[in-house]
């Protein structure tokens, strides 16, 4: 009889059975380390995005040319979704005041609406939301009496029903 090494080399259907579940286990194995590997890389770079691909294979214990591999099937499969510049105007000679703004909107106005706030340099970004408000939009600028303009703008634009808003005091963390 042969040792297990592939699936051919198992004679009986019972030892092939054997060979089987013992390379399913191998595999479920590996893979399990793999997603630790990939936890420490995630980790790491959200430490210090700008860790080296070098640095980061000596901390994880495998080559440079890993290290890229895995980047590239955590963006396929989701997990890094983009590299973000968190930006200032005046690369941060100024703490800029940052609101959220929950809009509901006319029926069948998403599209427009989406589209004015889009050309609007001081919404930092825009997302469509379930439940009574259709939009969440984030917006950034300098002054108060500029933020208030802007609320007032968005709420004036043709389709948007209502609106409320919220001044962000402080962020405690961001992942």
């Amino acid at each position: 009889m042969r040792p297990c090494g592939s699936l051919g080399a198992c004679d009986r259907s019972q030892e092939r059975r054997r060979c089987l579940i013992a390379e399913y286990r191998e595999s479920r194995m590996a893979r399990k380390a793999d997603t630790t590997k990939d936890q420490q890389l995630l980790n790491i770079l959200r430490d210090n995005a700008r860790t080296s691909l070098s640095d980061i294979a000596k901390e994880l214990g495998v080559t440079r040319t890993t290290v890229q591999a895995r980047l590239n099937r955590l963006e396929s499969e989701g997990y890094i979704t983009g590299y973000t510049i968190v930006s200032g105007i005046d690369s941060g000679a100024v703490e800029l005041l940052s609101a959220i703004i929950l809009v509901e909107l006319e029926v069948k106005t998403q599209s427009r609406v989406i589209a004015e706030l889009k050309s609007i340099p001081q919404v930092a970004s825009c997302h469509t939301l379930s439940g009574q408000y259709d939009l969440f939009v984030k917006i950034r600028c300098r002054l108060s009496s500029e933020l208030d303009s802007l609320i007032d703008r968005i709420a004036e634009l043709d389709g948007v029903r209502r609106t409320t808003s919220s001044i962000l005091l402080a962020r405690k963390f961001e992942r």
